[in-house]
């Protein structure tokens, strides 16, 4: 089963997912500026309110495995040296090196921003942190922490080995003068030892095969061998104002409430200068069941429930990039999802190649929208294909061989039991 999302959503002024310099994300499209709010942002909301529904069971991203693995391991071998520690936490640190030196990581307001300390170790031997950011599941941090304790006693050999503190090893000329017995012996040992540490982290690798219903959607990609790459399920575009959009500004003012006098108590300055805009966006998502369902071990009822989820995650969590200053919220006022069994993912994005104009910008992207499905997504989709829309307001519209469907709660539901029942069209 594979289902896709299309989704129209006016947002009032606001800066829901900023750059470097503190703009609203922006990019050209077909000729003109359009307003931008990344997938990385937008996967991130979508995350987030999967805590409301799957709680403790979604999975972790952070930077910190290397404490954490450490803070598990107090807990376990509680007399465990400082210094046994430091090693631990630089050995899986190094584990995880940086792409280009460098990592973006993902922040609550919904903006990347690049972190001045993304080097593989950072600097002042702090080796907290990975250089990159990791997505395990909760148990993950204990678990491997179980391993480690169980090389540190049993193959001591192995642990100092992998943690960089084995003995000092024979120069040539030493290996040259040992006898053809001593030089059997110690290749031996020393491929004993290569095995212990292979099969530690085979073992932590096997650990990292468990996965979430976060991980199954979205991926994981690390440059270490000791966690497995995911290939995403789910695949969320940038979502594109349908139309040009202006970015505009303002400065920060405010008065005082004891002052008597005419005059702001505070003026701003180009300091303090706050970027906005407004813009109908155009959003797009889709979702592999089958390669859900393999990711996890799921059966059919599970993997429609995250279905269900995932459409109702999209269409109500947004960006809370400077939610405070500007209150920037809007619903979603049409939402078609189409089912196929044939995966076959179309972007309508070129339904606004040309950008929309004219005085209700919901209604004529909307109207663009339905006209690009007529004209062209019916030449390409999958023949089973199976279409439901919640169109409402100014975007209340008709789509050729489309199901209406009156609220969000019935729409979701609609797809549940379908990808629960295996069927398209």
């Amino acid at each position: 089963m594979f289902i896709q999302i299309h989704m129209l959503q006016s947002m009032p002024p606001g800066n829901l997912n900023r750059d470097n310099t503190g703009q609203p994300k922006k990019c050209i499209f077909g000729r003109v500026t359009r307003a931008r709010i990344s997938s990385q942002c937008l996967k991130r909301n979508i995350r987030t309110y999967f805590k409301d529904v799957f709680g403790d069971d979604l999975a972790v991203r952070t930077r910190y495995l290397p404490r954490m693995v450490a803070d598990e391991l107090r807990k376990i071998e509680p007399d465990i040296k400082e210094d046994d520690l430091d090693k631990i936490k630089a050995a899986l640190a190094k584990k995880f090196e940086a792409e280009n030196g460098a990592a973006v990581e993902d922040t609550g307001d919904g903006s990347e921003n690049q972190d001045e300390t993304q080097a593989a170790t950072p600097p002042n031997g702090d080796t907290d942190r990975t250089g990159q950011l990791v997505f395990f599941p909760p148990p993950f941090a204990k678990d491997v922490a179980k391993l480690i304790a169980t090389l540190m006693r049993d193959k001591p050999a192995a642990y100092a080995e992998w943690v960089g503190a084995q003995a000092k090893k024979l120069t040539k000329e030493e290996k040259k003068k040992l006898t053809k017995e001593e030089g059997e012996k110690l290749k031996k040992e020393v491929k004993k030892l290569n095995d212990d540490v292979e099969n530690f982290e085979h073992d932590v690798t096997e650990l990292s095969k468990s996965l979430t219903v976060d991980i199954g959607m979205f991926g994981r990609m690390t440059t270490s061998d000791l966690v497995v790459n995911v290939e995403a399920a789910c695949q969320v575009a940038h979502a594109i104002s349908t139309h040009e959009a202006i970015i505009e500004s303002d400065y920060f003012t405010a008065m005082d409430d004891k002052k008597t006098g005419p005059g702001a108590a505070f003026m701003g300055t180009g300091e303090t200068e706050i970027f906005f805009d407004s813009a109908v966006y155009y959003k797009y998502l889709n979702l592999d069941v089958d390669e859900l369902k393999k990711h996890l071990s799921w059966k059919d009822d599970q993997a429609a429930r995250a279905a269900g989820v995932l459409l109702d995650a999209a269409a109500r969590a947004n960006p809370t990039g400077k939610q405070n200053s500007f209150a920037a919220h809007g619903a979603h006022e049409l939402i078609l999802v189409e089912l196929s069994k044939k995966k076959c993912p179309i972007s309508y994005a070129n339904a606004f190649l040309k950008a929309v104009e004219g005085a209700d910008l919901m209604a004529d992207s909307a109207k663009a929208l339905g006209g690009y499905v007529d004209a062209v997504a019916k030449a390409f989709a999958p023949v089973d294909t199976r279409r439901l829309l919640l169109a409402v307001g100014p975007a209340s519209v008709d789509i050729a061989g489309a199901v209406r469907v009156d609220t969000l709660h019935a729409l979701v539901d609609q797809v549940a039991e379908l990808v629960k029942k295996g069927e398209a069209a």
